[in-house]
């Protein structure tokens, strides 16, 4: 039976629900809104195929021989797609052209966030730019796997933690499997999200169509919120979103966040995507305020699959140290008060609250 102390290590990737051959394992919200493993004690064999395939309980080296780069598409429309250099949509086409299967987290028409699977290019604007919510997995597994065994290609982009989970659950290495993991930041509460979207309803007197974390309509490099309701479009800074700023300060990030072992350029993918700040000390002519892209090839598989889009990019490559970022170096910092912020969300009005914060 799976240990769930100390539970700062669980990243609820949901891999031990999906491994329990008796269905003994939920994933429910805690008190923060965060998704954690429930055990229903009555099913549970003792089996500890929960444990084994935890991928939080494993400690595993890795080996990297990584090639780094700085990209953006040649096509305008593509690059308007993503938040940075439009790099995953590419990628994703290419897989899609032949024949293949593409996971991302998409937002829902409830506004929660989850994980879908797209076979048609004209669906790819539903799982590509930033979306600051952790997303949930539940619904993309089987398919992944039976999709696999098909033959055909997969190619799967998300969190660091959730690629590892993935791989922690099928097992095996597949030939047809293309993992994408993101430079992460952390990832916020998926309830403080849902509870925020009522509280723009209410705001904007209806409901939000579309949210955009990271827009480029002022051409800030994705410094710009916009949120599209019925009748109107709103668009303001990232700095002045409510859920953006309290994201931004640390406060309402996953606890597993602040000791995250992904935040390296070491990692179990085949690439890690993410925005390339610093480009204009790099590349200056770059930086026209459209975003840019790194990307680390770290397996044989990568840096084919990048060099399949390669053409259709503007790119150069860079060293190692041309990339870091704080992300790739260590964890988001915990702030020291965030068990207040916390302890007065269960307590407050949330109108009250997230204005607070």
């Amino acid at each position: 039976m799976i240990n769930l102390t100390p539970k700062k290590i669980c990243t609820g990737c949901g891999a031990c629900v999906k491994i329990c051959p008796r269905q003994a394992i939920t994933l429910k919200p805690d008190k923060e809104g965060f998704l954690y493993p429930s055990i229903n004690e009555s099913l549970c064999s003792h089996c500890s195929l929960c444990v084994q395939k935890c991928p939080c309980l494993k400690t595993a080296s890795i080996v990297n021989h990584n090639l780094y780069f700085g990209a953006h598409s040649k096509e305008p429309s593509i690059r308007s797609l993503g938040s940075s250099g439009g790099i995953f949509p590419l990628l994703a086409i290419h897989v899609l052209q032949q024949g293949g299967i593409v996971f991302g987290a998409c937002l829902m028409e409830d506004g929660s966030v989850a994980h879908n699977g797209i076979e048609r290019i004209e669906d790819l604007d539903k799982i590509t730019k930033t979306k600051y919510v952790q997303s949930n997995l539940s619904n993309v597994w089987e398919t992944i796997q039976t999709s696999l065994a098909e033959g055909r290609i997969v190619l799967f982009c998300g969190t660091p933690c959730q690629t590892e989970g993935l791989q922690s659950y099928l097992g095996k290495d597949y030939s047809n499997l293309f993992l994408i993991d993101l430079v992460c930041y952390g990832v916020p509460s998926p309830e403080i999200w849902q509870r925020y979207i009522n509280f723009l309803q209410r705001k904007y007197a209806s409901k939000p169509l579309m949210f955009y974390f990271r827009d480029k309509c002022n051409q800030d490099n994705g410094h710009t919120v916009k949120i599209q309701c019925k009748e109107k479009e709103y668009t303001y800074s990232v700095y002045k979103d409510l859920f953006l700023r309290s994201y931004f300060k640390n406060v309402n990030i996953r606890p597993s966040c602040y000791h995250c072992s992904h935040c390296t350029v070491l990692r179990k993918s085949d690439i890690t995507l993410g925005d390339f700040w610093g480009i204009e000390r790099i590349r200056p002519l770059f930086d026209d305020g459209m975003g840019n892209s790194i990307i680390i090839c770290h397996t044989t598989k990568g840096k084919a699959l990048f060099n399949a889009i390669e053409e259709q990019l503007f790119w150069f490559s860079c060293e190692e140290q041309d990339i870091l970022q704080p992300r790739l170096i260590e964890p988001t910092k915990y702030p020291l008060l965030r068990w207040f912020y916390m302890l007065l969300y269960r307590i407050l009005p949330f109108s009250l609250w997230i204005r607070l914060f």
